[in-house]
């Protein structure tokens, strides 16, 4: 075996098990096959569509190979897709949630929900499960840690969504709790980004996004939107009040907020962050 044979097998390998890591909690949850063969196509269609949005910049950032044209670029942002389409269902075949009497569009959809996480595992997984750095390589930006803290955002909240949880404490807090609970996340969010010295703090730079305060508050407003896309396409939203709802958005996006900062470690620089 070449060694340029021996270094792709590598790293599908290394692909293939990041994106176990990230999607293997979501093979083992019950609502996610449900929703599989619940959801209309068109709600699947969409998170699939906004799910490849997001793979396409982690592969930017950090996907097979450094230095790529655009066509490479999509290139690899495609196969991670469809790495996470066969990991999924070689999964679920082997979980037993797909067999000889499962309908074709049952199948399609559990495949196409569960390759949603993988498929993010698998374009973060050469730089963040082995791969080497580039010279002059000192972590991404503040709009390129943004991009991948939506895809964060989207792993976790991807994990909750679909249970009944975050309905259940969404209609149960009251008023008061929620606005504590927002405060906090924004808090806690903060801290493990800038403060907690993960790997060396963030480096901040000039612009809007220059501080980390706004980059925090912007990534946290990210987080929502996520929040409000997965319960409203997972069904959350129907016949419920406008109480209930924001009640829902504010519980999950605890999760999803974490996910974003979790993310954003993952891909950050390691100098130190300005406190201006």
């Amino acid at each position: 075996m070449t060694d340029e044979v021996s270094a792709s097998v590598r790293d599908y390998i290394r692909a293939a098990g990041g994106g176990l890591i990230v999607g293997l909690p979501l093979l083992f949850t019950m609502e996610v096959w449900w929703h599989g063969f619940e959801l209309p196509w068109w709600k699947i269609l969409l998170l699939l569509g906004i799910g490849f949005g997001i793979v396409l910049g982690y592969s930017s950032i950090a996907g097979f190979r450094r230095e790529r044209t655009v066509t490479e670029l999509v290139l690899d942002s495609v196969i991670a897709l469809g790495l996470g389409v066969v990991i999924a269902a070689v999964a679920l075949v082997l979980l037993g949630q797909i067999d000889g009497t499962t309908s074709v569009r049952e199948a399609s959809g559990k495949i196409a929900l569960e390759s949603i996480p993988i498929a993010f595992g698998v374009s973060l997984a050469a730089t963040q499960l082995g791969g080497e750095a580039t010279d002059g390589d000192d972590g991404a930006n503040p709009f390129e840690r943004l991009l991948i803290a939506a895809g964060g955002a989207l792993i976790f909240a991807l994990n909750v969504a679909p249970t009944e949880e975050p309905m259940l404490l969404g209609i149960q807090a009251p008023f008061w709790l929620l606005v504590l609970v927002i405060g906090v996340s924004i808090v806690v969010t903060y801290a493990l980004v800038f403060l907690a010295d993960f790997g060396g703090r963030l480096r901040t730079g000039a612009g809007i996004l220059g501080h980390p305060w706004s980059e925090t508050l912007t990534a946290y407003a990210m987080s929502l939107l996520v929040s409000v896309v997965l319960l409203w396409s997972f069904g959350r939203f129907d016949g419920v009040g406008l109480g209930p709802i924001m009640g829902m958005i504010v519980m999950l996006t605890v999760v999803a907020s974490v996910g974003a900062a979790v993310a954003r470690l993952l891909v950050g620089g390691h100098s130190e962050a300005s406190s201006d």
